[in-house]
């Protein structure tokens, strides 16, 4: 057993994506000495999917040092780099803000956490705030509240006021804000990107990224092999 892990969760019609997106995740973990933990079923059943991710997390960081969350619409496309190599020594928590419309969103698709007293209690601390169960970014809206963002309640609507960091917590002193490569997205693409992530798109988007960048990891994989 490895001290580090690569989970997902892909459930109902993400189960699909996840038959995609998972065989990169296993390129990875074989290149970088990762267990896998990958389901497809909720942990959450009373809460929106999303939310799930947070009780994994927490979970996992009972029996590994280190936790790193993909998003099951997500395909890790360069594996050559370990995401726990870009955490700060003091950091517990990795992730990428995305840039745009003047605003930095951070974006808990793609995360490493690192086990520390204060990782379990920021994840507990996102599961306790309720207020933002059914908010349309879910346990990401609960994180920046929690990091003293100001999110707007449906960023959906076009009047919808930007997102300000408006009083920032000192746990920001202990976050590694990831280069866009860890976490592209169409909003904020990265030039070489590491993952790509297909937040907001159709199923039937994702899907067919999924299984063109699952092709493209596994035939990278084998040329590799046979140098």
């Amino acid at each position: 057993m490895s001290d580090r892990v690569l989970c997902s969760i892909g459930a109902g019609a993400h189960e699909e994506l996840l038959a995609h997106s998972g065989a990169t995740f296993e390129l990875y973990a074989a290149c970088h000495g990762y267990d896998l933990d990958l389901r497809t079923e909720l942990l959450a059943a009373d809460r929106p999917a999303s939310w799930s991710k947070v009780l994994l997390v927490r979970e996992l960081l009972e029996r590994y040092r280190t936790v790193f969350w993909v998003d099951a619409d997500a395909a890790i496309v360069d594996p050559n780099r370990d995401i726990a190599d870009e955490l700060a020594p003091r950091a517990f928590l990795g992730l990428v803000a995305h840039r745009y419309g003047g605003q930095q969103i951070p974006n808990c698709g793609v995360m490493v956490v690192r086990r520390s007293r204060a990782a379990r209690r920021l994840l507990d601390r996102m599961w306790a705030r309720t207020t933002r169960r059914e908010h349309p970014w879910w346990e990401n809206a609960a994180l920046l509240d929690l990091l003293g963002y100001e999110i707007p309640d449906d960023p959906r609507r076009p009047d919808a006021p930007p997102v300000r960091l408006v009083r920032p917590h000192r746990r920001l002193r202990r976050i590694t804000f990831l280069d866009v490569a860890w976490n592209s997205i169409a909003a904020h693409e990265a030039e070489a990107p590491r993952i790509r992530h297909y937040p907001g798109r159709s199923h039937e988007h994702r899907l067919a990224r999924l299984a063109a960048d699952a092709a493209a990891a596994r035939a990278a994989a084998g040329r590799a092999v046979q140098r």
